[in-house]
């Protein structure tokens, strides 16, 4: 049973520590290539913990005091710290966003680095970040466009995967050609998914822009799987 005792990192290890299954963490970490350890804590049982903690006043916290903690989760050694901390994040209002925040996306993707976790920050935060802050996220990008990271380059092609109909797609078609010769399969596959999220409301330019980058193999599939 949680209490109110203040230290919410605490409280969460004492869940961990309660709720550990080796069985389920060996399935786990398999899942993820056994690049992380885990301690068995499904989906269901973090959200579960995360209402607790939000009952217990984890939203209370200032900016500043929320970062920090976030950033404390991040370093823990079980991979269900970072989701905890990503699902929590998910839920904070844009209009909370700090200008500053866009460089702690950036260190969220660049630690532990997997697709787990950089697949819900880039569209789930980065992506409202740009709408509250367009003219930062501009700067930032043409940075990143060359960010020496294929998870900061695979951003710049799914932070705009939620926009739909307000997909910037000249700026969707200037990474695609940035990166488009890039053998790296999680570049090729958003490239792909990307273009897959636009055919679903504009296909007859997903098909122009396929066809005029040449795109081939899992960009192109992926890309063309609602086209034909």
């Amino acid at each position: 049973m949680l209490t109110m005792n203040g230290n919410f990192y605490d409280q969460w290890k004492a869940e961990v520590c309660k709720r550990r299954n080796p069985q389920k963490a060996s399935k786990m970490q398999d899942y993820l290539r056994n690049k992380f350890s885990f301690a068995g804590i499904m989906s269901q049982e973090r959200s579960e913990i995360l209402k607790a903690l939000k009952d217990l006043g984890i939203n209370t916290l200032s900016a500043y005091q929320k970062r920090a903690l976030v950033a404390q989760f991040w370093q823990d050694e079980y991979r269900e710290s970072q989701l905890l901390a990503l699902e929590w994040m998910m839920q904070w209002n844009p209009k909370d966003y700090l200008e500053s925040d866009l460089p702690f996306f950036e260190d969220l993707i660049l630690q532990k680095s997997w697709w787990d976790t950089v697949d819900g920050i880039a569209p789930n935060l980065i992506g409202k970040y740009a709408k509250r802050f367009p003219e930062k996220m501009k700067e930032v990008l043409n940075v990143w466009e060359n960010h020496p990271s294929f998870w900061i380059r695979r951003s710049c092609l799914i932070f705009q995967l939620r926009y739909r109909q307000d997909t910037d797609i000249a700026s969707l078609q200037r990474f695609i050609h940035s990166f488009k010769s890039d053998k790296e399969f999680f570049i090729q596959k958003a490239i792909g998914w990307s273009l897959r999220e636009v055919s679903k409301w504009n296909p007859i330019w997903v098909r122009e822009v396929v066809e005029a980058e040449e795109l081939k193999g899992l960009a192109r599939r992926e890309a063309m799987k609602y086209v034909g």
